[in-house]
């Protein structure tokens, strides 16, 4: 069996789905260790203020509850009963705060044709034209739309096509680069490298500190995945 891993954000209690997924997975020969992290749900006040989602506290609680776990891919609820956050911001916010950066992200909802309906419809006016009037959508409704394709999101999909589509994507799909280097390297975060590379700067390096220039999008984590592939690929050729 192959090994996956999978987090549910939604603001309802997703434990009888969970079971169904693992239980479903398995008969496709995956192993699935799957979470639920519970967002805008009021039996979770620890994350709230005011009745509120409080980003900084999602965030903190977040990065304490799966310290460590890297998943395979996330499915954000996009309703979360709440009046300013919504599945795609929560993702927006998790990427500029650095939180599961390389995780593959679907968002998936009951009424999602009807969210971007209601975001055209809430932003359409009529301007006068010499022929009539003509339709013109604001720069807000764009700027919304725009929010829905972007964020690392590879889909977006109705609730009931959410756990097939994990499903599929997990037995299809591989990992990042990024993510597999990632979870090689913390594994061991205090192991040092040997001065071995081409270029100085990563000789020294612990594997933690190679794993943060990864996880924090630094200019020369390109650099580092370049060489670590080349030195891969020289010490398994054949010597000649």
């Amino acid at each position: 069996m192959i090994k996956r891993s999978c987090l549910i954000i939604d603001n309802e209690d997703q434990i009888e789905e969970i079971e169904k997924l693992v239980r479903d997975a398995k008969h496709q020969g995956i192993e699935l260790d799957c979470h639920q992290f519970n967002v805008g749900n009021t039996a979770y006040s620890d994350i709230l203020s005011g009745g509120y989602i409080d980003i900084d506290k999602v965030c903190q609680e977040f990065r304490k509850k799966f310290k460590g776990i890297y998943f395979d891919i996330i499915a954000f609820d996009w309703d979360l009963e709440d009046d300013n956050i919504n599945g795609v911001e929560l993702i927006r916010q998790f990427t500029s705060k650095k939180i599961a950066r390389y995780s593959p992200k679907i968002v998936y909802s009951g009424v999602l044709d009807d969210v971007i309906k209601d975001i055209i419809q809430e932003n359409l006016e009529l301007v006068k034209v010499e022929e009539g009037f003509k339709p013109i959508i604001k720069d807000k409704a764009i700027t919304k739309i725009k929010s829905l394709v972007r964020n690392r999101v590879f889909d977006y999909l109705d609730r009931g096509n959410r756990d097939p589509m994990i499903l599929k994507f997990l037995s299809e799909e591989i990992q990042s680069t990024e993510l597999i280097i990632v979870q090689v390297l913390e594994q061991y975060p205090d192991l040092i490298f040997e001065n071995n590379f081409v270029n100085a700067k990563f000789n020294g390096k612990t594997f933690q500190e190679l794993a943060d220039f990864l996880k924090n999008n630094d200019p020369i984590a390109n650099e580092f995945k370049r060489e670590i592939i080349q030195q891969v690929v020289s010490y398994l050729t054949e010597k000649i």
